[in-house]
């Protein structure tokens, strides 16, 4: 976690991504918004299609009504081939700016006051019961 002027930004690196718990918990401990970094994809980009990848960001990003920011390079170095396909999404798991597979820089607005009113409308994190998990 890190705190800018901008507000609580927390960092998800990598494969991290996958798991629920990484976005999960930079917003349990006051996120207003969550940057991931995607290193890289398997050479066959049928491994990871582009479409499942954008609905886990998405769906992470309503269900802890936190913004994602994702970035991933492009080319290729020795086996691996990245994907691109950066992308900004907001609290309501709206796409603000995706990228393509091609070299470039998305600039986005985000609303952060959109954290605290998605979290007022659907008090998602207010509302888990963790202890009755186990």
């Amino acid at each position: 976690m890190f705190e800018t002027p901008f507000g609580k930004i927390g960092i998800v690196i990598c494969f991290d991504r996958h798991m629920p718990e990484s976005i999960r918990t930079c917003a349990l401990r006051g996120a207003a918004w969550s940057s991931c970094r995607r290193r890289a994809s398997v050479p066959n980009t049928d491994a990871e299609p582009s479409k499942p990848f954008l609905w886990k960001i998405r769906v992470q990003a309503m269900q802890n009504q936190v913004a994602i920011v994702m970035c991933n390079r492009v080319g290729k170095e020795g086996d691996v081939t990245f994907a691109g396909q950066s992308v900004v999404v907001d609290p309501y798991g709206n796409v603000v700016s995706k990228a393509d597979d091609q070299e470039q820089l998305i600039i986005a607005d985000i609303d952060l006051t959109q954290t605290a009113a998605a979290r007022k409308q659907r008090p998602f994190l207010e509302l888990r019961r963790p202890e009755w998990y186990d």
